[in-house]
């Protein structure tokens, strides 16, 4: 699923919306993901474990748009941990079927790695 904004229709539609002149359909959902990286699809880098984006979806139902925010990233190689989705006002315009049409910067986050110490090394025995 290919994901694409458009950056001067988005302030269009945004501002129909808020002023009233333009009603959608059906709801738009910005939906929060959190994602684990499949590193058997792509070559992620070593360092990251997993990352965060938001998924923006016209969709009927909660549940529909969950699903579509899913689809999306799992169609960019990686495994959907969790996706909470909360209605957003339109910023793109309205679409007839659902579909995730944007979606913001992955967010990485670190890989923790099971052997470090959470403090760093111990310093008890350092002599100045």
């Amino acid at each position: 699923m290919k994901l694409k904004r458009k950056r001067g229709e988005s302030k269009f539609w945004a501002f129909l919306y808020r002023s009233g002149f333009a009603r959608a359909r059906m709801p738009f959902w910005r939906v929060v993901v959190e994602a684990q990286l499949d590193r058997r699809v792509k070559a992620w880098p070593e360092r990251f474990e997993s990352a965060v984006a938001a998924v923006f979806v016209w969709a009927r139902t909660v549940e529909e748009a969950e699903a579509l925010a899913t689809l999306a990233i799992e169609a960019e190689g990686m495994l959907t941990l969790t996706a909470d989705a909360m209605k957003h006002p339109p910023a793109a315009p309205p679409r007839r079927e659902p579909a995730a049409v944007a979606r913001t910067a992955l967010g990485f986050l670190p890989r923790l790695d099971a052997g470090a110490v959470a403090g760093g090394a111990s310093h008890r025995d350092a002599r100045a």
